[in-house]
This record gives C-alpha cells, structure tokens and sequence, in this order.
C-alpha cells in the first residue's frame, strides 16, 4: 500500500535518507521520515472467469483416461482471499519510496460446474465411461455442482511508490510484485498490482499538534498469474464428484489444470489516512466496483 502522506520532519537530524531531502525541506517540502514498519490486513472479493479445468493422469484399473474427456463448464467463479503483511520501506529520494513484504493469504473460490462426457468420440471402454457420465449429466447429477477451492500460502514481494505534489494536492503511484506459494498448487502465483491515487491534505487538530489527514481517490490494476496445476488429491472434491474421481484415481496420479481470468483487472479506490504522530499513523482504504476490498493498516515510522 502507497505512503499516502509526508510526515513533519523539519531539520534533517543527519540523516543520510532521503537523498536530496534537506533541498526538498529549503523549498517548502514536507519529508516523511525515511523508514517504515507497516502491519496491513487486506479482505478481496472479485469474479473470476475460468477458461478451461482438464483433469489429467486419470485411470480406471490399469486403464488411462483421455484428459479431454470429462467436459466441465464452468457457469461462475467468485474468489475472496484474506491477506496479513508485514511490510519494511525507505524513502530513498523525497519521491521514491522502496519496500518489501513478507505475509499470509488464505481464501477459496466457489464455482458452479456442470460435467458431461461424447460417447460419440470413444470407442470400447472409453466409450463406457463417457457414456456413464453423459448419463449422469443428463439425470442432473452432474449439472450446477457447487465446486469451493480452499486456498492459503505465504507471499512475499517487493515494490517501490512514486510521489509528487503541489501544495495540498499529492499524487502516488504504486507498483509492486509479489508471488504466493499456496498449499494446494505446484509452484507459486504471481501477480503485479498498479495503484495510481490522487488526493488532497488536511490539517486536523491532533494529539501533538495539528494532524494531516489525506483523503484520495484512485484505482487498482492487478495483472494475476491464472493458471493453476496440482494434484486432485489436494482437492476437496464436492460430494457429486467424489464417486466418479474415486473410481478413475485408484492411483493418485490425476492432476488437474485450470485456465481463469479475472472478470476485471480494474477497480476504484478511495482511502484516507491519518497521522497520529510524526512517528505513527493508520490508514484505510475500500475498493469497489468488480472487485471489492478492505484495506486497513497502521504503521510506525522513525
């Protein structure tokens, strides 16, 4: 999450960070104090479009499965996640800010599936197995299956802010790359985020004087890794499917593969953030349309 706004630091005590921050202050400038801990927890809900679910390494006895058999539509997906993170930063220049990250996702996604098989396509065994699944899908067995992933790893990640401003006015913008390592896939997700935010500074009367409170409107972009492989077993299968994956995966061998994309990269923001003191401050921040967030996070700085 962006610095939304500078602390009051008004001599430079020696320090060596910012670079070029004692030119900055000559002219007016506010200059946040350079170093940060921040603890920030994150509530995400948003649509996703799944392209394609393959199940593979599938085998009835000691006979393999085609991976293109099972034919699993996909009506909607909705993903809510829940993230904590701990993030250290430096403001290397008065309007660069660095930082990295280091947190805890978990989540689900609830689907609603339906599965179908062509005999048509098969012949001898293959086509007893399609047609027992034609079969099911036909009874309704097989269709509007609610089908929940449960999800969680670690992320870590790095970023850097980008700030400027003209009196009262700011601008931000924040990019970041992080990469999560959940429990129920083979390798990690990655995902860059672009946040840019313009807002404005009030003084507010505070503990220690007069306070800064900014308030901000902005938008998010989030460019999502969305494919996912791992093996079944992994899975919480839905009470419909656990027959029909329990007889083809004797072995433990199948896998499955599944293509998303998000229904909307973008969303809006709006936030405000209030410093306390010059060492401590809190903020929050919401997202909405397509994508629904809470974001809220307190921070030190020295």
């Amino acid at each position: 999450m962006a610095e939304t706004t500078e602390p009051q630091d008004t001599s430079s005590d020696g320090r060596t960070f910012p670079i070029w921050g004692d030119e900055a202050r000559a002219r007016g400038y506010s200059i946040p104090l350079p170093f940060g801990v921040n603890l920030s927890y994150m509530n995400m809900r948003q649509n996703v479009d799944v392209d394609s679910i393959t199940f593979s390494g599938l085998k009835l006895g000691a006979h393999p499965i085609p991976s293109d058999m099972f034919n699993i539509d996909v009506a909607k997906t909705r993903e809510r996640s829940q993230s904590e993170n701990l993030r250290l930063d430096m403001w290397v220049f008065p309007f660069l800010n660095v930082y990295g990250l280091l947190g805890y996702t978990k989540g689900s996604s609830v689907s609603t599936v339906s599965v179908d098989a062509d005999p048509s396509r098969y012949t001898g065994l293959d086509r007893i197995i399609a047609s027992s699944v034609h079969n099911l899908n036909r009874s309704g067995d097989l269709q509007d299956i609610e089908f929940k992933l449960d999800f969680q790893g670690r992320t870590i990640g790095t970023g850097f802010t980008l700030a400027g401003g003209y009196g009262n006015w700011f601008t931000l913008v924040d990019t970041n790359y992080t990469r999560t390592d959940f429990d129920i896939l083979d390798g990690s997700i990655s995902a860059v985020t672009v946040s840019p935010r313009v807002g404005y500074r009030f003084n507010m009367p505070g503990v220690a004087g007069p306070s800064p409170l900014s308030l901000w409107v902005g938008s998010m972009y989030q460019d999502v890794q969305q494919e996912f492989k791992g093996k079944l077993s992994d899975l919480h299968m839905p009470a419909e499917l656990q027959p029909l994956i329990a007889t083809v995966n004797q072995d433990d061998d199948g896998r499955f593969d599944v293509k998303q994309h998000l229904n909307s990269p973008w969303n809006m923001l709006i936030g405000a953030q209030y410093e306390i003191t010059q060492n401590f401050n809190v903020l929050s921040e919401i997202g909405f349309n397509d994508r629904n967030s809470f974001f809220l996070a307190g921070e030190y700085r020295f």
